[in-house]
């Protein structure tokens, strides 16, 4: 600690070289931090689902293909189920713009059910049910567009060739980690509205969403319900809420892996930036440096305070960057910018940590060759350079 003066005041002896390089480690950590967080929160988020019990049948096509209604009350009556809903998709149009927000046609009598977690005030759940053109919007979603209970919540056609007109009965909230920008609505509604524009519309149910009594039942009712309907013309794929959520991921293509090359070249151009920042620092101290040495600063502790500059420089920059995006994405929820992509965002702390940690590792690695020369000067060459 006796050092460490005179390394904060070679650190700040060019200021401009060293802001723009603690500037340029903390906007590409920052950058990196948001990427490599929405796969942190997915995983996270996929993890913690866990607890609830909760599975998704699917067609065995996916989404492509049908899944007859029927088989919700079928599967709620398999034993060890809880409850189940539908959940179909509709993707209507908002005030012109196209998928604001995920739209859900579910079972009103059983989703909130299903989705424990998520709390409903009792009358306006009540009113949710009772109403069948009844809308029940997150708390997110309510205020950013300052949507009151009683306010219409129309829906343009998109993907159905139906409007739906809605009517806002029930404001739902939940955790931090919950989609809180939803709309759900009644699916015997859009099943109604389909089959006024064509009988053979409606009827399907999306895929179904389960809540069972225990976690050790999740396995086995998954292939139970499987076996079920292997033969029968709409087979499915029943798994589990954490594989269902990391499916989501995947259908993106391998872009954790596209992220994993993009932080390892990205981490080769702070070392490369830092180095080179550091090595015109030490060009131009090369007498200073041969002076230390001449009164008695060995070799280990030369490369000591060099490496020490480089580490509190990219230190900096990771601080400002890895943390300060946390603490920044604490208070501003950048998933209402992300136009329905993200329910919610967040940086876990485990993941500033890992960028603060990283950027130390930067600035050491970067400091390596500087530090090495400047060890290695002789005090003879080191007072005769001329800079």
């Amino acid at each position: 600690m006796k050092f460490l003066t005179y390394i904060l005041r070679n650190a700040r002896r060019n200021p401009v070289r060293s802001v723009l390089t603690i500037a340029t480690t903390a906007l590409t950590l920052f950058l990196m931090m948001i990427l490599t967080s929405f796969f942190a929160v997915n995983d996270e988020v996929a993890t913690s689902s866990g607890v609830h019990n909760r599975i998704f049948v699917l067609n065995s096509q996916g989404f492509a293909g049908r899944l007859p209604i029927v088989r919700v009350r079928e599967i709620s009556e398999l034993p060890g189920v809880v409850a189940a809903s539908p959940l179909s998709w509709f993707g209507g149009k908002y005030n012109e713009e196209k998928m604001p927000f995920a739209q859900f046609g579910v079972d009103a009598d059983t989703y909130f059910t299903v989705e424990e977690e998520l709390t409903v005030p009792a009358d306006q759940l009540k009113a949710f049910k009772e109403n069948k053109d009844a809308a029940a919007i997150g708390r997110k979603l309510a205020d950013e567009r300052k949507i009151k209970l009683g306010d219409p919540l129309p829906l343009g056609r998109d993907l159905y060739p139906v409007d739906l007109k809605l009517t806002v009965r029930a404001i739902y909230d939940g955790p931090a980690n919950s989609d809180l920008r939803m709309c759900l609505f009644h699916w015997s509604y859009l099943d109604d509205t389909l089959k006024q524009y064509s009988s053979t519309a409606g009827g399907n149910a999306g895929c179904i969403m389960v809540r069972c009594k225990s976690g050790d039942r999740v396995p086995t009712l998954c292939r139970e319900i499987d076996t079920a309907y292997l033969n029968t013309d709409n087979p499915t794929r029943s798994q589990t809420e954490e594989a269902f959520t990391k499916f989501f991921v995947e259908m993106l293509g391998d872009l954790k892996g596209m992220v994993r090359w993009i932080g390892m070249a990205v981490g080769l151009s702070l070392i490369l930036v830092g180095a080179n920042a550091l090595a015109m620092a030490m060009r131009e101290r090369t007498t200073e440096v041969a002076v230390l040495k001449a009164i008695g600063f060995n070799r280990q502790l030369v490369l000591f305070l060099v490496l020490a500059e480089a580490m509190i420089v990219a230190g900096l920059g990771g601080l400002i960057g890895a943390i300060g995006s946390k603490l920044l994405f604490d208070y501003v929820d950048l998933s209402q910018f992300a136009a329905g992509l993200l329910p919610f965002f967040y940086i876990p702390w485990l993941t500033a940590v890992v960028g603060l940690v990283a950027s130390l590792l930067i600035g050491f690695v970067s400091g390596i060759v500087p530090a090495y020369m400047a060890s290695r000067l002789s005090v003879i060459n080191g007072l005769r350079k001329v800079v």
